[in-house]
């Protein structure tokens, strides 16, 4: 019963996330996601661009040599060249899709920190001074917990993908694999708001497990913005940000209610 409130509160936190990242306070920090995807997709294309012609020079060099004095052998050379570009064009395309999220998350981290702690100042009244070597523990934690969390996910999902061999068991296989995967998010977005509270890390998995209603709640809306195919980076890059302002909401919330206690 616990879980399902606290899911209940998580999701309604969406609802103030999205009125205040619309509002004039916090509208500015969605052309960060703009800036972000276009500066890691024509850096990646650059990449790719210069790896693949690379790779089909010296493709084509092989080739030549291998067909040298073959007349009619010697359009393979630049064909093989070409398949090069292609295949190497085409693997950078499906990495980006399917792992672009991830690298989002930590490259985003600083933008992160500072959207929870502008947001907690609009909720709560409470102004935080800045501290630049604060700021640099912020960002490198969130970028920890956010490795941390793509590890630990990557195992379980690992155990869950064998378990589903299991008859009946690999049933319910697909739904513990979304949960997994919304809890891990989850945890990333709300230890920004953890953080600043002093918690140490064993703290913040404490708050996590006891709260899990809620982690998941701010983790489904991120993992059902990564199964859309095609343009999952672009969308995640947007909903990140409600999912940070969400649950930022929803610890200060839950403390300020531990407090009045």
């Amino acid at each position: 019963m616990g879980f399902a409130r606290d899911f209940s509160r998580g999701i309604q936190a969406y609802g103030k996330a999205i009125s205040l990242l619309f509002s004039s306070k916090l509208w500015y920090f969605m052309l960060f996601p703009v800036v972000i995807v276009i500066v890691l997709f024509v850096a990646g294309n650059y990449a790719v661009g210069y790896l693949g012609d690379g790779l089909s020079g010296v493709i084509e060099a092989k080739m030549t040599e291998w067909i040298e004095g073959i007349s009619w052998l010697e359009w393979v050379s630049g064909v093989a060249g070409f398949l090069v570009k292609l295949l190497t064009r085409f693997l950078y395309y499906i990495l980006f899709i399917s792992f672009g999220g991830y690298v989002v998350m930590v490259v985003m981290s600083p933008v992160y920190s500072w959207l929870s702690e502008r947001t907690e100042e609009i909720v709560s009244g409470r102004e935080y001074s800045f501290n630049l070597k604060q700021l640099f523990w912020e960002i490198g934690r969130g970028i920890a917990i956010s490795l941390r969390c793509m590890i630990l996910q990557l195992l379980v999902m690992i155990v869950l993908f064998f378990g589903s061999f299991i008859p009946l068991a690999g049933l319910v296989m697909p739904v513990l694999t979304f949960g997994v995967g919304a809890y891990f998010y989850g945890f990333a977005f709300m230890d920004y708001a953890v953080e600043r509270k002093r918690f140490r890390v064993k703290e913040s998995v404490r708050y996590m497990r006891h709260n899990a209603g809620m982690v998941v709640a701010i983790g489904t809306v991120f993992t059902l913005a990564l199964m859309i195919p095609f343009i999952r980076v672009i969308v995640c890059c947007f909903v990140s940000l409600l999912s940070v302002i969400a649950g930022t909401v929803v610890v200060d919330e839950s403390l300020n209610k531990k407090n009045e206690r």
